[in-house]
């Protein structure tokens, strides 16, 4: 064998080996599935671990500082925190964006006045985790069963004032009077997660 035949299938080998550790899984969490746990040591100092949130349910939104599809969400998301967290149900806005540091999320955080904890996601752990693509894009789960409950948007228009469908806050409200989920699962809009 050569050497231009041994560094070409070094060269091969690398590729396979790498490609089998690089990025998200491809495959989706199902409603209903079992999710992975995660810990998030923040910026605040603060340790944040799913299946420790003493919630009932914890809704993870994947959030940005500057995507155009975020920001009008900022009073519906502070809204949604009073509503439900005396109901026993978290909200965690997490950055998974590479492209933004800690610091403008941190600023960020505090020039909206978000009422629940923002978490920075260092190396996209958790987006790779829910496979999640977009901002806004939102993740329930039951905390009793570590199981995927809802998926997707927040409501149908980024526009407040033409919402025609509060998906968020009914699979919530649903899911607290113990009744089936009607809308379980719907496309999240928004901008992409730069990983």
């Amino acid at each position: 064998m050569t050497l231009i035949q041994k560094l070409f299938t070094l060269f091969l080998l690398f590729i396979l080996v790498s490609g089998s550790f690089a990025g998200p899984s491809a495959e989706k969490y199902k409603i209903g599935d079992v999710v992975s746990d995660f810990t998030i040591e923040n910026f605040d100092g603060n340790s944040y671990s799913l299946s420790k949130s003493n919630a009932k349910a914890t809704v993870i939104v994947f959030i940005s500082t500057e995507c155009p599809f975020v920001q009008p969400y900022t009073e519906r998301l502070i809204n949604l925190t009073n509503e439900f967290t005396p109901k026993g149900i978290v909200i965690w806005g997490i950055n998974s964006n590479s492209t933004e540091p800690t610091d403008e999320v941190i600023n960020h955080a505090n020039e909206k006045k978000y009422n629940f904890p923002v978490l920075k996601d260092n190396n996209n752990v958790v987006a790779d985790i829910f496979s999640a693509e977009r901002t806004p894009e939102v993740f329930v789960i039951d905390n009793a069963s570590m199981k995927l409950i809802y998926h997707g948007r927040i409501d149908d228009n980024k526009d407040a004032s033409e919402v025609t469908s509060n998906d968020l806050q009914n699979a919530l409200n649903e899911f607290l009077n113990g009744t089936e989920i009607t809308n379980k699962e719907n496309k999240a809009f928004g901008c992409s997660i730069k990983r």
